[in-house]
């Protein structure tokens, strides 16, 4: 989990470059939502439709940080975690508060993948004639992220678990 902060640094990196690509692609109008069927409904000027994404992933990215930068100015107290007196005993506090750092790291970086990936198919559908949104690869996308954030999860707070 130690690498979960150099892979969100990678991730948003990447997604600002893959936003400017998309960026120059773009028709100056895009659809910016679509129906059940991937049907637009509504159409925005391309400025709109960025600029939406970047406060999208502004918010992604500020969440993630303020949870990571928290964690390392909490007081103790406040840290609500199953056997809290062994894991946050001066011995391994500072590598418990890495390894909760490490985590929302890891969670909003899956976050920010998902929000990235909506962004992707909407631009894709907008460059195609007709525009229809590619629900059928959204939807895996959206149930994968509910599958791999509960097994984050799921893994985190075992991991708290008391050694033997």
């Amino acid at each position: 989990m130690r690498y979960a902060r150099v892979f969100f640094i990678i991730v948003i990196l990447l997604c600002g470059f893959e936003t400017v690509r998309l960026w120059f692609l773009a028709p100056d109008v895009m659809a910016s939502h679509f129906n059940v069927q991937g049907t637009p409904d509504n159409f925005v000027p391309k400025l709109e439709f960025f600029g939406f994404q970047a406060k999208t992933v502004a918010v992604v990215l500020i969440a993630g940080l303020v949870v990571q930068i928290f964690t390392l100015v909490m007081p103790a107290q406040w840290i609500n975690m199953p056997n809290r007196e062994y894991w946050l005993a001066p011995e391994r506090r500072q590598d418990t508060l890495d390894r909760i750092g490490s985590f929302g790291a890891a969670l909003f970086t899956i976050i920010l993948i998902v929000v990235q990936t909506g962004f992707e198919l909407s631009v894709s559908a907008n460059l195609q004639k007709p525009i229809v949104f590619a629900a059928q690869l959204m939807v895996p996308m959206i149930v994968g992220f509910f599958v791999l954030s509960l097994a984050l999860l799921f893994w985190f707070a075992r991991s708290f678990r008391l050694p033997s």
